[in-house]
């Protein structure tokens, strides 16, 4: 079998930190040579918002993920990985169910580590507040529609089969969340399902 990467994530949100880019790279590969990594391979996105949902770097990354080639993820801080709460989580929880160790190097952030645990259950614990805002705020617009006589449908769910189809075609799990207007975290579970009833089962 061969042996799975590590995967070393830069980010910079402008075209004027270029330099913060090389710095974080040679931050990265320092690092792996200290401590005897040589599998590595870096993934840097210059000039890209850490609130967008795609970045081309980060998907081909993400993408490894999914593939199962990839054993750890370094960055130097959580920011690079996104801005937004809601997808840190959904990324952490991707890493999570493929086995993949993840390292912030500012921070000291471990997944499995005690303190990575305790920093995932503050960050589920604030995103859960936000959700619960979002839907108060949420329910008072619906009422409001409602008061105004709009009708107000259900969202189609997501297509199961048109998931597998398009992962089979080589789309991204963010390409695919795009089209079935749903989280990447939502498409891993399709396919880590669909991939577990494709292997043989132990007699």
């Amino acid at each position: 079998m061969k042996k799975r990467i590590v995967a070393l994530y830069c980010r910079t949100s402008t075209a004027h930190q270029e330099k913060g880019l090389e710095s974080q790279e040679r931050a990265l590969v320092k690092y792996c040579e200290s401590n005897g990594i040589s599998n590595y391979k870096l993934f840097s996105d210059f000039n890209y918002s850490g609130r967008l949902s795609s970045r081309p770097e980060f998907d081909k990354m993400i993408q490894l993920v999914l593939d199962e080639k990839v054993e750890m993820i370094i960055t130097p801080n959580l920011s690079r990985v996104s801005r937004s709460l809601k997808s840190l989580l959904e990324t952490m929880e991707l890493l999570q169910n493929y086995n993949v160790e993840f390292l912030s190097l500012s921070e000291s952030f471990k997944i499995n580590s005690m303190h990575g645990r305790l920093m995932i259950s503050i960050l589920a614990a604030v995103s859960e507040m936000e959700v619960a805002m979002l839907a108060e705020k949420t329910r008072i617009g619906l009422m409001n529609a409602r008061a105004k006589g709009v009708r107000l449908g259900r969202e189609p769910s997501i297509d199961r089969d048109a998931v597998i189809a398009m992962a089979e075609k080589g789309l991204s799990m963010r390409e695919i969340a795009k089209i079935q207007k749903c989280s990447p975290s939502s498409v891993c579970r399709i396919l880590k399902k669909h991939r577990e009833s494709l292997k043989p089962r132990e007699v």
